[in-house]
């Protein structure tokens, strides 16, 4: 394939990584990570760091819009931030030496999909018990103020919501981080669900902080990757270009969609990336 034309298919992957990762608060690191190397036979550990670079532009161009609409609770994304943030550091710390082994890589693809799967049942257990269920009183919460309230939008009022679960939402908010650094997918693939279906956040408003807090765990694995070498800028650079692209559309497509469409397309989305990673590592097909 010409070299233009090359850039031009990787431009337009981070273009549809964009919209879909600013829309679901994932960076679009499921997509990325994916195409690359299904499509483009591009080595997981260089698509891996070339999706956190584009994690970093697509909450760069999506958080700005959110922050606009009142959508981001800066204080709980700030402080489940602290564990997402070191998780990222171990995760990308974590995969050199993964790699190093002769089955390296392919225990790298099969956790992405383990990932997927399990972020996916906790959002279709979501979907099973309610739109919004509340959860139950935590004195964490109280103290560290982290309850909100999401703002009236399309006719319906402003609704208070009080946040629980601290401690998980924290600790998977670590797992999300290393999940990123090890996978290079934001981390969104459980903050979302942990913020909406575990500490009670609207989704709406989860998806959104997830937008925010994923450029700052996507940064700390991004300079693992760049001092190992991995960073190679004729693939980061189309994908980070079309994924900030992408993420002005995925914000628009935010403000559309209802909280229970948001639900069921980022279910299909993990449940389809996990396929699709498994199945090759599976059959053993090469990788480049």
């Amino acid at each position: 394939m010409p070299l233009a034309l090359l850039l031009l298919a990787i431009l337009l992957l981070g273009v549809s990584a964009g919209a879909l990762g600013s829309m679901l608060g994932l960076g679009g690191g499921l997509v990325i990570v994916p195409g690359l190397v299904l499509f483009f036979d591009v080595p997981v550990p260089l698509a891996i760091a070339a999706s956190l670079v584009s994690i970093i532009a697509t909450s760069a161009g999506s958080a700005s819009r959110y922050a606009a609409k009142g959508l981001l609770h800066l204080r709980l994304g700030f402080f489940l931030e602290v564990g997402t943030a070191l998780g990222g550091l171990t995760g990308a710390a974590l995969t050199a030496s993964v790699l190093q082994s002769g089955t390296g890589t392919k225990v790298l693809v099969l956790a992405f999909s383990v990932v997927a799967v399990s972020a996916a049942y906790l959002l279709y257990r979501d979907l099973r018990r309610g739109e919004f269920v509340p959860p139950p009183p935590d004195p964490l919460a109280d103290r560290w103020r982290l309850h909100g309230t999401l703002p009236a939008d399309s006719g319906q009022p402003a609704r208070p919501f009080r946040v629980g679960r601290v401690r998980e939402g924290l600790a998977l908010s670590f797992v999300a981080g290393l999940a990123s650094g090890l996978l290079g997918i934001g981390g969104g693939t459980y903050k979302v669900p942990a913020m909406s279906g575990v500490m009670g956040v609207p989704i709406k408003m989860a998806t959104a902080t997830s937008s925010l807090m994923i450029g700052v765990t996507a940064t700390a694995g991004a300079l693992v990757y760049l001092v190992h070498g991995d960073v190679l800028p004729l693939i980061a650079a189309p994908v980070a270009v079309g994924t900030l692209l992408g993420s002005h559309v995925g914000t628009s497509l935010h403000a559309r969609t209802t909280s229970v469409g948001l639900r069921w397309i980022f279910l299909v989305v993990l449940m389809a990336a996990a396929f699709l990673m498994a199945a090759r590592a599976i059959l053993g097909v090469p990788w480049a």
